[in-house]
């Protein structure tokens, strides 16, 4: 169950929701839904910039990133497994932004995967941030449309930052065995 902060403001935003102004409820659905995909592309675009723009050098880049996504794939569905978590419009009774299936909230796919793929070698710093800004956005339109609690957010973040590291060691052994001419 959520701590006490997540679930006040949740029960704030179910009230809120319903009647707040069209234009809002689309851009918290648009963002909620739609945002990581955006942040995927800043992390390919980060990735084909590193790798010197080669095919070579992007698969080099993104390898890293790939493995922290894997990771935190199966992270979250054995996290939602063992430790499920009503998302809050089905513990509270309300209606989200969006249409959601009623499943495991903890932790929040979207911004475990998000923050995970930072793992990817993106030399351009302000990529970086721009992902990680996308990615925290995404996770405040969730909470906002109702499908997320506070603390499926910030425990996403945190497993998903775990991930890239993880991702990032794995690709330094496996690449190091590749240059060696060891089969990884």
């Amino acid at each position: 169950m959520p701590d006490a902060i997540s679930h006040a403001l949740a029960s704030s935003i179910m009230t809120w929701a319903p009647g707040a102004p069209t234009l809002v409820r689309d851009a918290i659905s648009l963002v909620g839904q739609f945002g990581i995909g955006l942040a995927v592309l800043l992390v390919v675009v980060g990735a084909w910039l590193s790798g010197g723009r080669t095919i070579g050098g992007f698969a080099m880049a993104i390898a890293p990133g790939l493995i922290a996504a894997a990771i935190a794939i199966v992270a979250v569905h054995v996290i939602g497994d063992l430790a499920p978590v009503s998302r809050p419009f089905v513990a509270l009774g309300g209606t989200p932004i969006f249409n959601h299936a009623a499943d495991a909230s903890f932790p929040s796919d979207h911004v475990t995967l998000g923050m995970s793929m930072l793992g990817a070698r993106i030399a351009d710093r302000r990529l970086q941030w721009a992902t990680v800004v996308v990615v925290l956005l995404v996770g405040l339109a969730r909470v906002l449309a109702g499908v997320h609690w506070l603390d499926d957010i910030v425990a996403g973040a945190i497993l998903g930052l775990a991930c890239a590291w993880l991702g990032r060691a794995i690709w330094v052994v496996l690449a190091g065995r590749l240059r060696g001419g060891q089969a990884a």
